[in-house]
């Protein structure tokens, strides 16, 4: 293999490496946010449920003081009775009296009701809590991991960018430039091996010529199809 191409397939497989530790550091940012969003999601979820438990709370709370007011006012109304001499008097204490009575158990039953649905709602509040809980402190393990991972890689590109700086040196300028302008419009490989005598970039089988200019080293060989630059090494089959 030319010493030429050699070098500039050393600098392509760092170009590339360079390019997935780019696209891994990208793609680690919308997974952050999805995971984020998921706790924020379930805390929502947690503090709805928590409104919810203390709502039927208030209320059952609010209904038990209505049968203690109900209930005082049945002894206020239980004494007024015994003072009063007047029959009518009597009676409008009397169904007074059973008009509360009557609420009151109206309302017990509905305490009675509430009681259950507080014991749900306490339920479904706690297990939502404990699940967020667990969740968090995964999804707090798996942010540290992706935050790290961020900090590495971005720190690894710096040092490679830096590093792409001598191997760019060792290439010929205008085949580096020529190889630069295809990369950048391809983002993958431009050099390419004639393996099984077909270009290792879009696989069209190469002409006999292309593939025996390879096998001479002769200069700026390229695929017919798609235009990357070829090379031969050794290794490689291309019997037709």
């Amino acid at each position: 293999m030319r010493e030429d191409l050699q070098r500039l397939l050393e600098l392509q497989t760092w170009d590339l490496e360079t390019i997935r530790l780019e696209g891994e550091l990208n793609s680690s940012a919308p997974v952050r946010e999805e995971i984020v969003q998921k706790v924020l999601d379930g805390r929502k979820k947690t503090t709805a449920l928590k409104e919810k438990y203390q709502q039927v709370c208030i209320t059952r709370k609010d209904m038990e003081a209505k049968i203690e007011e109900l209930q005082a006012q049945i002894a206020k109304y239980s004494a007024q009775q015994l003072q009063t001499k007047k029959n009518d008097e009597y009676r409008a204490f009397e169904n007074q009296i059973a008009a509360a009575r009557k609420n009151i158990s109206t309302l017990e039953t509905k305490v009675l009701e509430l009681m259950d649905a507080e014991e749900l709602a306490r339920k479904t509040y706690e297990d939502s809590a404990k699940s967020d809980k667990e969740n968090e402190k995964a999804y707090k393990e798996r942010i540290l991991s992706i935050d790290k991972l961020k900090a590495t890689h971005t720190q690894e590109i710096k040092e490679r960018k830096q590093k792409r700086k001598e191997l760019e040196a060792k290439v010929e300028p205008a085949l580096r430039i020529r190889y630069e302008r295809m990369f950048r419009n391809k983002r993958g490989h431009v050099l390419v091996g004639i393996d099984g005598g077909a270009c290792g970039g879009c696989h069209i089988k190469l002409p006999q010529q292309a593939v025996l200019s390879c096998i001479s080293e002769e200069p700026n060989v390229t695929c017919i199809n798609c235009g990357r630059m070829l090379y031969y090494s050794p290794e490689m089959h291309v019997e037709n």
